[in-house]
């Protein structure tokens, strides 16, 4: 054998252990990056919500300004989803 390479573990029972060293590094990992994307979904979540709550005032508060203008393009969009529809 050359300097450079590694002698292998002498026994089982040292493979033993470094395989249940392993498998504990994993569960730990996972359990990590499991509640990690919990998270960034609860966060995703969160700002969709307050988004569309955003969005509703926008089109709340349009609609009382300019209640003609939102009646025609209500009577627009409904005149072409019949057109399309049809096909």
């Amino acid at each position: 054998m050359n300097a450079t390479t590694k002698q292998a573990p002498a026994t089982i029972e040292e493979l033993s252990k470094q395989l249940e060293a392993l498998r504990t590094d994993f569960v730990r990992l996972s359990t990590t990056a499991v509640h990690g994307a919990a998270e960034q979904f609860d966060a995703a979540g969160q700002r969709i919500a307050q988004t569309s709550r955003q969005a509703k005032t926008t089109v709340e508060a349009a609609v009382t300004e300019n209640p003609l203008a939102a009646i025609g393009i209500a009577a627009g969009v409904g005149y072409l989803l019949g057109i399309l529809s049809r096909r």
